[in-house]
């Protein structure tokens, strides 16, 4: 019986999966209506799965809290941040606050983005840290590059006049090599999308078959 429901799964799976990629591929009038109410399917339930996503935080956090178990100072302030913005949200929607700009927008730009602001320039302590781990364990011409690289990029972000080649340097880097890393990685998490896909579509993923 388990076996025959996950053959069914995967012939469901691969079956609505080929008719809204016929049907985003070729763009055929009988196909666009059923396609577009897959994929509101699809997001009512990625919604779906946010709002579960958000109460099994608040159970978690809320428990830990009723338990003061390690961390619940944080988990209290992570479940009061959490209701707060539901409420604002809310209360927003409604037309209660109808402040300009908005007051979560507020809230994340002077908050939240403050916040990954400061983390991101924990990133240079990380890249220091590890040019000094590199060094210690082993010399080598990858370490080198690594560490003139790192000096270059760090040195190049610097308001001096006298850097100005330095400068010009790092934007040369940003520009060619970075760029050119970030797209091969973008094109790898693509290539991987679509092998994942293929993989359900033919039924081979074992979410599918267990």
């Amino acid at each position: 019986m388990g076996r025959l429901l996950a053959v069914l799964a995967t012939a469901i799976a691969i079956g609505f999966g080929l008719f809204t990629l016929f049907g985003l591929v070729t763009d055929h009038p009988v196909l666009a209506g059923p396609t577009q109410f897959f994929l509101q399917l699809v997001s009512i339930t990625i919604a779906v799965t946010i709002i579960i996503g958000i109460f099994n935080l608040l159970t978690v956090h809320g428990g830990r809290v009723r338990r003061r178990g390690p961390g619940w100072g944080y988990s209290l302030i992570l479940v009061i941040s959490t209701l707060l913005i539901i409420l604002l949200t809310i209360l927003e929607r409604a037309g209660v606050l109808n402040s300009s700009p908005a007051l979560t927008t507020i809230l994340l730009e002077q908050v939240q983005v403050a916040i990954e602001s400061s983390l991101a320039g924990l990133l240079l302590f990380a890249l220091v840290y590890g040019a000094y781990r590199t060094l210690r364990k082993r010399v080598s011409g990858w370490g080198l590059l690594f560490i003139v690289v790192l000096l270059v990029m760090l040195a190049g972000a610097l308001p001096l006049a006298n850097l100005a080649p330095v400068a010009a340097l790092r934007d040369w880097l940003m520009t060619v090599p970075v760029s050119a890393g970030a797209r091969g990685i973008l094109l790898g998490i693509a290539l991987a999308t679509v092998v994942t896909g293929i993989r359900v579509l033919i039924g081979q993923d074992r979410s599918y078959r267990e």
